[in-house]
């Protein structure tokens, strides 16, 4: 306690000191916590499900970027020849009307119809209630519910007689038969579960070259791993691919753990970041070794004096490590403040949608990764400093010494290297962040194909019940569109089914005059159901033909409009107008349909980047394919929650049980497919420049120390004769061989490091010319701006006063 009381005393004794070192330790442990917090949130933390490990999520693929949903029949196939999953379950995602509830507006609700034995994989028991029984998970059971617990906070404030209520859903009576715990979220922030087996029967479904948007999930027996899971299903796709060629051909099983199918898309950004923090914190030990030891040095008779009493080197040693550590626990207390600080700037940063990015926490892992972090720094940058005060000569120490007295040379090497490794890890991280930021600016300037600023969206689920044909869709939709185009400030308004960056939707298609193939032999399209000034409203340009007209009803023959990716693609040198493809517009029972090209529009992009491959785009009308899921697309002058506020009100007056849904500009749409590349450049960026400035400080202490340290050989060479110019480059030069040597070193871990972020890095080179001269030149300024004070204070040393104070 002596010991603990002496070293918070010396910090307080030069309190200056002792500031510089804990904002500096306080920013490099800060930026850790506040990433590891993220990292422990996203990839570390567990899922709330029981032998979660053993889940895995399912799906079907052709090949890399192009995986697509399960063929109900391929599961049902899957389900009976596997041996290495307890359960296989089918799950597909929709969302449905919430109406009737009495005081509570029309709303839309995220569902999931799900096999029973999807309640065993996930392990979790319903908190009141039950789940699905036999009898009511197979085709012509009775409609029945499982509600999530939050629909039961907010819809029914928790009412346990909610049991055996009727609510309804889609014009649908149905009745909630239990409730699921809080931790029950799956699939995708489900709040209603419906039985799948019920719709079993539909002809669609049962289609094996239909993909209805349907996942699988399975839980593996004990003692099983991924890869003979892995290695089975490929056995089982393959004996599928050899019974059904024509709809399995060069189709195969995908199988990836739950928390990889959530989160695994950011690992790499989040370990990147881990290690670019990591870099920062190096550089930040780096430099308190440095000041430690010159704060050593001066205090090096203090020292020689203890040894004299009979203090031996390990209490010396012991004494300077307390100090150390004291300094690294205030850093880490006041890092730890830092980090809770930037939490909510960390949420906002985060990709959109991805709820375990919302639930950055400082729990006790991360305070134990804090103190952890606060013990290592004590180690990496107190250590050597009292070392090598210890190890000083007593009789040396004990004279009256100068400023002018010189280190060992171990001792001046060794603070060289410190600031050689800061230089060098800096320009890699400056390497790192020049790469992410060029390719967050080419992923903005990405040509989209259509205009989304001014453009506002919102979504619609019309219920099939009352829906249940295209005069019924084509009633609400004329009125929708009227009125929406009627409104004030509105330029043009259209309606579109599986719309950019709004889900999907593909099919199968050739051209007239080919042979037809196997659907899993046939190309893919993204398919677009429109109606109204679709284009107009995405100020997307009529390339060639016409757009559709009310004379494209469903008793007319099929038109489509192709986009000029597959007019170029499909028909080379050739008119498209006038030529037919024959594609399925995903109309009950009717199947592949020759339908006459009218038009073609520019390239427009459907997916996010890093999502899937870019397909071309065939266009319907909505007239001639069924379509009850919508997005509005308004272009308009009118403020967006304005906008929204009037599409509201007409929709109320049209169908006052239809609720508006998703409802925002097309801007916040596009941003989101930039989100993680943003983060990645933003905490790059800051980290980058935190270490810059860490160097330039640090370059600019050391060159301070040693030119204190040499004030007498500066003034023998004065009193020489030599000139201002002479003592400049004296101290200039030793800056600029340690910018040499670190850059020589940096640019090696830079190669390394762009190589590994390549995966990261959208329509940018690894190895940028650009980049890396742009970053050696920020750095020589920055080296030559800390070398200059330094070289400046030289030149003003008075010889006389020099040679005296010797």
């Amino acid at each position: 306690m002596n010991n603990f009381r002496l070293a918070l005393r010396q910090l307080t004794k030069n309190p200056g000191f002792a500031a510089i070192a804990i904002i500096t330790l306080a920013l490099g442990i800060g930026a850790n916590t506040a990433i590891f917090s993220i990292v422990n949130a996203v990839l570390l933390r567990p899922l709330p499900y029981p032998d979660a490990d053993r889940i895995m999520v399912l799906n079907e693929s052709s090949g890399p970027g192009q995986n697509y949903s399960v063929a109900l029949p391929d599961y049902f196939d899957w389900q009976h020849d596997n041996t290495v999953f307890e359960h296989l379950a089918a799950t597909h995602k929709e969302s449905r009307n919430l109406s009737g509830i009495s005081g509570r507006e029309p709303e839309r609700i995220s569902c999931a119809s799900v096999t029973r034995n999807f309640f065993n994989i996930v392990g979790l028991p319903a908190e009141i209630g039950r789940t699905f029984s036999e009898d009511e998970d197979k085709v012509g059971a009775p409609p029945v519910v499982v509600i999530s617990d939050r629909l039961w906070q907010r819809a029914f404030n928790r009412d346990p007689a909610v049991l055996g209520r009727s609510i309804t859903l889609h014009d649908q009576s149905v009745t909630i038969i239990g409730v699921m715990p809080p931790e029950m979220t799956s699939p995708q922030d489900t709040d209603i579960w419906f039985s799948l087996m019920r719709r079993s029967n539909n002809p669609a479904w049962m289609d094996r070259s239909h993909h209805p948007m349907i996942y699988v999930w399975g839980k593996l027996k004990p003692g099983v791993t991924v890869e003979q899971a892995r290695t089975e299903m490929t056995g089982i796709a393959a004996r599928l691919e050899k019974t059904y060629p024509d709809t399995n051909g060069k189709v195969y099983a995908v199988v990836t753990p739950l928390l990889e199918n959530l989160v695994g898309k950011y690992r790499t950004n989040l370990t990147l970041l881990l290690g670019a923090v990591g870099l920062v914190l190096l550089i930040a030990c780096a430099n308190l070794a440095n000041l430690f030891a010159a704060r050593g040095a001066a205090r090096a008779r203090e020292f020689a004096i203890h040894a004299a009493v009979g203090a031996t080197r390990v209490q010396i040693i012991r004494k300077l490590l307390l100090e150390s550590f004291l300094i690294a626990v205030l850093g880490g207390a006041l890092g730890f403040c830092i980090a809770v600080w930037l939490r909510d700037a960390l949420v906002a940063l985060g990709p959109e949608g991805v709820a375990r990015f919302q639930q950055i926490s400082f729990d006790l892992p991360v305070l134990g990764f804090t103190f952890l972090i606060a013990s290592l720094t004590t180690i990496l940058f107190g250590l050597w400093p009292a070392w090598q005060t210890s190890r000083a000569d007593v009789q040396l120490a004990l004279k009256e010494g100068s400023a002018g007295s010189g280190d060992p040379p171990s001792a001046r090497r060794a603070r060289d290297w410190f600031v050689i490794s800061e230089i060098a890890l800096t320009l890699t991280l400056l390497v790192g962040a020049g790469l992410v930021l060029k390719s967050f600016s080419r992923m903005q300037s990405l040509q989209l194909g259509y205009e989304p600023r001014g453009l506002f969206s919102a979504r619609l689920e019309l219920p099939w019940q009352r829906y249940n044909g295209r005069e019924k869709i084509g009633v609400f939709t004329k009125a929708l569109l009227d009125r929406v185009g009627a409104l004030p400030g509105v330029q043009s308004a259209g309606i579109g089914s599986n719309s950019p960056l709004m889900g999907g939707w593909q099919t199968g298609f050739y051209r007239e005059g080919a042979p037809p193939s196997s659907p899993s032999n046939m190309p893919s399209a993204d398919l677009e159901v429109i109606t109204g000034d679709y284009f107009q409203a995405f100020n997307v340009p009529l390339l060639r033909g016409r757009t559709f007209n009310e004379r494209d009803t469903k008793d007319s023959p099929r038109v489509i409009i192709v986009d000029q990716e597959l007019a170029e693609q499909f028909f080379p040198g050739e008119d498209p107008i006038g030529k037919r493809l024959s594609a399925d517009a995903g109309n009950d029972e009717e199947g592949y349909v020759m339908s006459e090209i009218v038009g073609v529009v520019p390239r427009m992009r459907f997916h996010a980047i890093d999502e899937m491959a870019p397909l071309p785009v065939v266009f319907c009308s909505m007239a001639q394919a069924q379509r009850t899921s919508l997005g509005l697309f308004v272009r308009s002058k009118m403020g967006a929650a304005a906008l929204n506020k009037s599409i509201h009100e007409v929709v109320n007056s049209i169908d006052p049980s239809q609720p508006v849904y998703d409802a925002r500009p097309m801007m916040d749409r596009v941003h989101e497919t930039w989100s993680s590349q943003r983060l990645l450049s933003f905490l790059f960026s800051i980290f980058a420049a935190l270490a810059l400035l860490l160097a330039t400080i640090g370059l600019y202490g050391l060159l301070a120390y040693t030119t204190l340290k040499r004030v007498r050989e500066i003034g023998i060479r004065v009193a020489l004769g030599a000139q201002p110019s002479q003592i400049r480059t004296l101290i200039l030069s030793h800056g600029m061989q340690l910018l040499l040597i670190g850059s020589i070193i940096g640019l090696l871990s830079a190669f390394a490091l762009s190589r590994a972020m390549q995966s990261v890095l959208f329509d940018v080179k690894a190895m940028d010319p650009e980049i890396y001269l742009g970053v050696s030149v920020v750095l020589f300024v920055a080296t030559l701006l800390a070398s200059w004070l330094p070289a400046r204070r030289a030149t003003l040393v008075d010889p006389v006063q020099a040679l005296r104070a010797e």
